[in-house]
């Protein structure tokens, strides 16, 4: 794994992005700009045949085992404590229509860093809300022709996504006559994300409306978006912050019955949290032998903080909250001192997880005061792997520093030729 620097001079550099950028406006990235800074970065992630193999085998074979965790989880009341969650959230994830074979959720994204042993680790999963379908489907292959001699991994993003949510409608027992997609018009990252899919079901033949969280609604027992009823439900927008709404209640209500198809309900957020991952690690052995060699070869070994043994993890560990986001609650064990450490013990719902030590990359930092562009040294790639359908889904990748957090820059992935 290397990354490919761009060109240094700043109008070649700025050329170059700006053609990129205008590329991806076809499947809605328009936030390639985030707070005054550029969030898309000309450097490019190069894979190894081997490593791009094993990233997809790795995401094609958890997707299972994060299945396995929700379920287990639902049924053992002594991890419920762990998800940090209010209990009659709890009692409708239980009470949620699981998808078919038990599925928790239809499409996600496993984030994994590469350790110095050339093996994949999974450090998280995101599978509420996972973002970065556009950026792939999008702003990838223009910037795969700034690199003829490299190779796109060819997963087809947008139509697996698409024929996954069609085979789910297509076994749902009801007729889905209107798929809404709801996000909130304030955020623009989730706003695009909602009017991508909905152009993606669109074009694919599947009728769609998008729309605001607020314009969500309840008439004669249907659930309408924008005052028009819908049958099935995807949203971008988070549960946690949905279930402080008024219409929670309605859409849990409606998806037991079988009235709304919820896409992706309680259970694919359960399945985000990294208590999942916990659970993994803790149940092991009570697994197949080669669900155990995986998680042993390609899960950090990760505890609960509550659990005795995760003392001995903190010094080289890193300390998350379950629930998390964008780096959020996310501390080195190094960087904890002992009240630290004591102080969410005593507030409940983390983890600690055994540290990856991963290669750094380069990447480059635009001064467009100065109208310069810079090497800037010790980044690393947080490379997310999807998946769709329980496939492998193509790659999104992010440069930071050892904490991914929302200043990282997306970077395109490719692959050496054979």
């Amino acid at each position: 794994m290397k990354t490919l620097l761009p060109p240094l001079e700043y109008d070649q550099y700025t050329q170059e992005w700006d053609r990129v950028a205008r590329a991806g406006f076809r499947h809605f990235n328009v936030d390639t700009w985030a707070s005054g800074r550029r969030y898309l970065s000309l450097t490019t992630l190069c894979l190894t045949q081997q490593e791009a193999l094993q990233l997809g085998q790795v995401a094609e074979r958890f997707g299972p085992l994060m299945d396995q965790a929700v379920s287990g989880i639902l049924a053992d009341t002594d991890w419920w404590a762990a998800l940090a969650w209010p209990w009659p959230a709890i009692e409708l994830a239980r009470q949620e229509p699981a998808h078919p074979g038990s599925r928790a959720s239809l499409f996600g994204r496993f984030d994994c860093l590469l350790d110095t042993s050339g093996s994949w680790q999974v450090i998280e999963y995101n599978a509420d809300t996972p973002s970065g379908g556009r950026e792939v489907s999008g702003l990838e292959p223009a910037l795969a022709r700034l690199h003829p001699r490299l190779r796109r991994l060819r997963h087809g993003l947008p139509s697996r996504l698409t024929r996954t949510i069609r085979e789910r409608i297509d076994q749902y027992p009801r007729p889905v006559r209107c798929i809404g997609v709801v996000s909130t018009h304030t955020w623009l990252e989730d706003i695009a994300q909602a009017v991508w899919l909905t152009s993606l079901l669109r074009r694919a033949g599947m009728p769609a409306v998008v729309g605001d969280v607020n314009d969500l609604g309840a008439r004669r027992g249907r659930i309408t978006l924008r005052g028009q009823a819908i049958d099935a439900l995807y949203r971008f927008y988070p549960v946690e912050r949905l279930y402080r709404r008024a219409i929670f209640a309605g859409l849990c209500e409606a998806a037991i019955d079988g009235r709304l198809l919820l896409l992706n309900g309680l259970r694919g957020f359960l399945a985000q949290s990294k208590a999942c991952l916990a659970w993994l690690w803790s149940n092991r052995s009570g697994l197949n032998a080669r669900d155990c060699q995986l998680i042993e070869g390609h899960l950090p070994p990760t505890l609960l903080a509550s659990d005795p043994a995760a003392q001995q993890l903190v010094r080289n560990g890193v300390v998350k909250h379950v629930n998390g986001r964008e780096g959020d609650s996310v501390v080195f064990g190094s960087n904890l001192d002992q009240r630290g450490w004591e102080d969410r013990l005593l507030e409940g719902g983390y983890v600690v997880q055994q540290a990856v030590a991963s290669p750094a990359v380069e990447d480059v930092e635009i001064d467009d005061w100065r109208r310069e562009v810079r090497h800037v040294q010790d980044r690393y790639a947080c490379v997310g792997a999807f998946s769709i359908g329980g496939r492998f889904g193509g790659c999104y990748t992010r440069l930071d520093g050892p904490i991914t957090s929302a200043r990282a820059t997306y970077a395109a992935t490719l692959c050496s030729p054979a």
